[in-house]
């Protein structure tokens, strides 16, 4: 094991992570590789300027430091796949969120950001047009002719934040789906885990009081950015290819 002389002094830059990443993710995340990967990138984009932050794929292969903490020192495997799968455990945990930009279907390029309001918000835009691609990645990208918007699909989400999924609760999310506009109901069940309610009743009281009542009531105060007009999710030019 190799010694650590201890931390920096008083000047030295900190990292801000989020208090949810204590009290809701980490009990959730039970592979070290994910848990080094989303590290990472909360300390890699602490030192980028400008909201939202992003950094591309091409970016962290490159990164000796992360390729290094992620493969035991024996292991056959390549670092690069560690990487693959602590980025691909991120961002179905929806801790990490995907777009992929490219001038065709043959040359995308991935980049990745931080799960937070702004993040949502930019990506949102983006699938609207309302910015240019370069707004949200923080460099100049060229013509963009096709977006993917990764998601976690509902049926995970379920999974990782709310309990065993039965056919049941499948048929319900499923429904949820049809009746709500794309984003309501991941919202839904991040606020219910937020204020540990992990129930899909709680969910649903959440989705209805939202359907009635308005979004930018009730339970959705505390997520000003969101717009309750469910428009938004359908318009766009890229409203076609947004995955989950």
């Amino acid at each position: 094991m190799s010694g650590f002389a201890g931390f920096y002094g008083s000047r030295a830059p900190n990292v801000p992570v989020p208090d949810a990443f204590f009290s809701v993710l980490l009990p959730q995340i039970d592979s070290l590789v994910e848990l080094k990967v989303t590290l990472h990138l909360f300390w890699l984009l602490a030192r980028r300027q400008g909201v939202p932050k992003a950094v591309s794929l091409d970016e962290l292969l490159a990164d000796q430091v992360l390729l290094k903490s992620l493969k035991p020192g024996r292991s056959p495997r390549a670092a690069e796949d560690y990487l693959s799968e602590g980025l691909e455990l991120a961002v179905t945990r929806g801790t990490v969120l995907m777009v992929s930009l490219g001038h065709s279907e043959t040359a995308m390029q991935r980049w990745y950001l931080i799960n937070t309001p702004k993040s949502r918000q930019a990506l949102e835009r983006l699938r609207r047009e309302d910015i240019d691609p370069s707004e949200v990645v923080g460099v100049e990208v060229g013509p963009i002719e096709v977006v993917r918007i990764y998601r976690p699909n509902i049926f995970t989400l379920y999974e990782r934040n709310i309990g065993v999924l039965t056919p049941l609760i499948a048929d319900t999310l499923r429904e949820a789906e049809l009746t709500y506009p794309v984003e309501w109901v991941p919202e839904a069940m991040r606020i219910a885990v937020e204020l540990n309610k992990r129930s899909w009743a709680y969910v649903a009281g959440i989705l209805k009081r939202w359907e009635s009542e308005g979004k930018s009531s009730g339970a959705d105060r505390r997520h000003p950015e969101a717009s309750g007009d469910p428009e938004k999710y359908t318009g766009g030019r890229y409203g076609h290819v947004v995955k989950s």
